[in-house]
């Protein structure tokens, strides 16, 4: 029954390529109409289906029993599901573009505060597209030098620099986190100097003395910190995923069954 869907959405001839892209731009700009102009009073209803069916293919064919093979009926499905997800990928990267242009535009047209900040944005997004694309599809050497000045000599080191300074925010807030004003800030604070300690050659050299095969191994600095790290800090983690799947799981359901708020669900449904 879905063969035909599963056939369309499979890969096609480069020479009738540009037409299937051509006709998925169209389809998706007149979804993204289609879903602006509707009534609020059917918005709702329909992302709530669309989403419910979605999350019930998925829960469906992973309870269903398995053949010998393997698979159910809706396992030969799923990849052809999956694309889904890149369209709908592909969808959000065009909304965000439209989102950037209407809202920039809108400061640089009526000369708004900082609306040169919102200039420099366009200007850079559009080199950026444009030579890109020209480095990558084209021929043209001068459009390939100036992508190469625009990415590795300015955007790389435009991300270096900025992560340079967050390096100065993360160093404060150690500093704050780890200053000693409760039992549990010094035992954090101790485990971390240990920790650090043990990563130098300094501090490796601090207990270099006592022999690996004695008594006293356990105290030299690698051993703790080797034992700090695989032992607390590993039970420590799969506490935390533990806790990070079970919400999400949660968040899961509420998104599936429709009882999340948000920009299509005001209130509780």
């Amino acid at each position: 029954m879905l063969e035909p869907i599963v056939r369309f959405f499979g890969p096609k001839p480069p020479e009738v390529l540009p037409y299937y892209v051509a006709g998925a731009v169209v389809l998706s700009i007149l979804i993204i109409i289609l879903l602006m102009n509707l009534p609020s009073r059917a918005r709702k209803p329909l992302i709530a289906t669309v989403t419910f069916l979605a999350g019930l293919f998925y829960a469906t064919e992973f309870f269903l029993p398995i053949d010998k093979e393997g698979k159910n009926f809706l396992t030969d499905y799923l990849v052809p599901a999956s694309k889904l997800g890149s369209l709908l990928a592909g969808m959000t990267l065009t909304l965000g573009i439209l989102s950037l242009l209407r809202v920039h535009g809108r400061n640089i047209t009526r000369l708004r505060s900082g609306w040169y900040n919102s200039l420099a944005l366009l200007a850079a997004m559009t080199a950026m597209v444009v030579f890109g694309l020209m480095e990558r599809y084209g021929n043209n050497p001068t459009a390939k030098q100036v992508f190469s000045v625009l990415f590795e000599g300015m955007l790389i080191n435009m991300d270096a620099t900025m992560f340079s300074l967050i390096a100065f925010y993360i160093v404060s807030a150690a500093y704050r986190a780890f200053r000693i004003r409760s039992v549990e800030a010094t035992i954090l604070m101790a485990t971390a100097f240990l920790v650090m300690l043990a990563q130098v050659p300094v501090g490796l050299a601090l207990t270099a003395w006592i022999p690996r095969d004695s008594m006293l191994a356990s105290l030299r600095l690698e051993v703790m910190k080797e034992w700090l790290l695989t032992v607390l800090n590993a039970a420590a983690l799969r506490a935390i995923a533990f806790g990070l799947g079970v919400g999400g799981l949660a968040i899961s359901l509420r998104i599936w069954l429709s009882l999340e708020r948000g920009a299509y669900f005001e209130k509780e449904i």
